[in-house]
């Protein structure tokens, strides 16, 4: 079993069946626990951290969200990159494979440019799901595309209600702030995104830019 390998193994296992994701969800779930592999990602091997993460993407759940958070802070870019991705896969997931469906055909519409059709799905969500964070944040973002500011910013602060580690919410609240021109408030959103995730090297430069510019001004 890899399990009886530790670490050493898991990126093994993840190379040799990563053509095949169904295949490689069962082997993870068959031999390793959400603890396990959260502990790789803070362990002395980066190549098994990274591993870890991208596992986590796969089936990781809502217990191992504390650990991720933290692996955005690791000094290895690759895990904070794994890290980061896993927790999108996990915060959109509800809990109910409707739901998920639901959401995935939002961000479908959002793909398509059909910003109001995607208000009007991810709605839907919030009506059967109205404490799962993501289809406020998806919602967010199509109001934000629709130039509905003060709706995006809304949607925003009710996702940090609901997950207060979202740092996609309080980066999508900074941009609406940027164009309602509340610069103060956007620099303070922009601030608690990089608290959470300090790799978002655009927030940082969009703060240097806000800060010039009222400096200039």
């Amino acid at each position: 079993m890899y399990r009886r390998n530790g670490a050493s193994e898991l990126a093994k296992l993840m190379f040799k069946n990563s053509a095949d994701s169904e295949k490689l969800k069962r082997l993870l779930i068959d031999n390793y626990s959400e603890d396990s592999l959260a502990a790789y990602l803070h362990g002395e091997d980066p190549l098994s951290g990274r591993a870890a993460g991208f596992a986590l993407r796969l089936i990781g759940t809502s217990k191992v969200i504390p650990a991720l958070v933290e692996a955005l802070k690791n000094r290895d870019r690759g895990i904070r990159y794994n890290a980061e991705y896993a927790l999108w896969a996990i915060w959109s997931h509800s809990g109910d494979d409707a739901v998920d469906a639901m959401l995935e055909d939002g961000k479908n519409l959002l793909k398509n440019e059909a910003y109001q059709e995607a208000v009007e799905q991810f709605t839907s969500v919030i009506e059967e799901a109205p404490n799962f964070a993501e289809g406020y944040n998806q919602r967010a973002i199509a109001y934000f595309m629709l130039e509905e500011w003060s709706k995006a910013v809304r949607d925003c602060k009710q996702t940090i209600s609901l997950n207060p580690d979202h740092f996609g919410a309080f980066a999508g609240m900074g941009h609406a702030y940027v164009r309602l021109g509340k610069i103060d408030d956007a620099i303070e959103a922009y601030k608690q995104a990089l608290t959470i995730n300090p790799s978002l090297i655009a927030i940082a430069e969009a703060i240097l830019r806000l800060r010039n510019r009222t400096q200039d001004e």
